[in-house]
């Protein structure tokens, strides 16, 4: 009876005792498993902390590097092509073919920020496939290797850019420039702007706070709709105290030129002021000298501006002398024709390639501010001489240019009537 009841009690607790003992077999597995895991971490490891085994997979990986690749480079100051060339392990003999096929296409002078994008083939060694070089914002030179090793295509590419007119207005609040740039027109077409009114108009004198300014100009822009490059001033016009002054622009005699409303060109031998966003600081005559403490006749304008400011030729002609000048700093003397002759002192520095003996034309970029030479700060003296006597520049009166007639007039005026409906267009469209 005993037993009996024994093994029903066996029978009753029989679940429990199977949960029991089924978890502690789940924990002796677990602890053996752990420890095995453990051991072969260790192991995986320790092999691969193996110098050996590294040195096999990275070769193995280095293998697995694509054939060719493309590389973008951008200049540097003091660049050149042989310099650029090193920088991708090419040999001497790749080097040489390629810089060969180069000279062949005149391509030899670098500027500072101009891109290379070379495609390169590594299966051997390192060989040029491809050579993309931007000449300029609106072209680029592409060098391609066909066929054998030392055949290339060489040709160049115009890019794909888009023609568009912006136009922009705006009150003149402290200068023609800072207005200008808030407008976010691009400093080349406010450089020209001014020079085209440079003729008539003071920027220092003439113009006062809530005058205003009109412009439409052209812009290339490329796929991503950013502006590459701009074109042409097409229309400009000044309000000056509730006055306008409207320019057109006009082709000529194969020559682009701004007209007002009557067909009058603007265009004289020399502009009124050969910069922009400056005052008048001193004039012509006689005035005590800042530095060396007497008085003296003044024998030129100074402009004061911030060091850096660009500096235009004031007419065409030919640069005398690009140097040192004594008290005048670093100078330019201009050329312009039997009559005219102009000075340009204290220049920080001058232009690319303004040198004695090279043409200028007018508005073009000569040398930009500083304060070289006897100057308590940076300026520039300007100096117009006529006839070989030292003139006021600001009183100067020359000859109005061609008026259009005939034919020519006919035509400018349909264009202007074309441009001042365009102008119209343009506002509507909130351009």
């Amino acid at each position: 009876m005993k037993k009996l009841g024994s093994i029903l009690v066996i029978q009753k607790y029989i679940g429990v005792i199977s949960i029991i003992l089924l978890l502690l077999l789940s924990l002796i597995s677990a602890h053996i498993y752990n420890s095995y895991k453990k051991n072969e971490m260790a192991e995986i490891e320790k092999l691969l902390k193996n110098i050996y085994l590294n040195k096999t997979i990275n070769s193995i990986f280095e293998s697995f590097e694509p054939r060719y690749k493309k590389i973008t480079y951008t200049v540097n100051e003091g660049d050149t092509i042989e310099k650029i060339f090193n920088n991708f392990e090419i040999d001497n003999k790749e080097k040489k073919l390629v810089l060969e096929e180069l000279k062949k296409n005149n391509i030899s002078n670098i500027y500072k920020n101009q891109k290379f994008e070379f495609m390169l083939d590594r299966l051997e060694k390192v060989r040029v496939m491809n050579l993309k070089i931007s000449l300029t914002k609106k072209k680029d030179f592409l060098l391609s290797r066909v066929g054998g090793d030392s055949n290339f295509l060489s040709r160049e590419i115009e890019k794909n850019l888009k023609k568009k007119l912006d136009y922009k207005e705006s009150l003149i609040s402290s200068s023609l420039y800072s207005s200008a740039m808030t407008q976010k027109i691009p400093p080349n077409i406010i450089i020209e702007f001014a020079r085209i009114y440079g003729f008539e108009i003071d920027f220092q004198r003439d113009i006062w706070k809530n005058d205003s300014y009109q412009i439409i100009y052209e812009k290339f822009i490329n796929e991503k709709k950013q502006v590459i490059e701009t074109g042409n001033i097409i229309f400009a016009n000044m309000i000056l105290r509730g006055k306008e002054y409207p320019l057109y622009m006009f082709e000529t005699d194969g020559k682009v030129e701004f007209f007002d409303n009557r067909g009058r060109s603007v265009r004289k031998t020399l502009m009124k002021t050969p910069i922009n966003g400056a005052r008048l600081s001193s004039s012509f005559g006689k005035r005590k000298h800042p530095i060396l403490g007497f008085t003296k006749m003044h024998t030129g304008t100074d402009f004061a501006a911030p060091t850096g400011t660009p500096i235009m030729a004031s007419g065409d002609g030919t640069v005398l002398k690009a140097s040192w000048c004594g008290g005048g700093g670093n100078c330019v003397k201009i050329k312009h024709n039997s009559t005219y002759t102009t000075v340009y002192a204290h220049m920080s520095k001058f232009a690319k390639g303004i040198k004695k003996g090279q043409k200028v034309i007018q508005g073009q970029i000569i040398g930009y501010v500083g304060s070289t030479g006897m100057s308590t700060g940076p300026h520039l003296h300007y100096e117009v001489i006529e006839n070989n006597k030292k003139i006021n520049s600001q009183t100067l009166r020359l000859p109005s240019g061609k008026t259009l007639k005939g034919s020519d007039r006919k035509k400018f005026e349909i264009k202007k009537i074309n441009t001042n409906v365009l102008k119209a267009e343009l506002i509507d469209l909130g351009e």
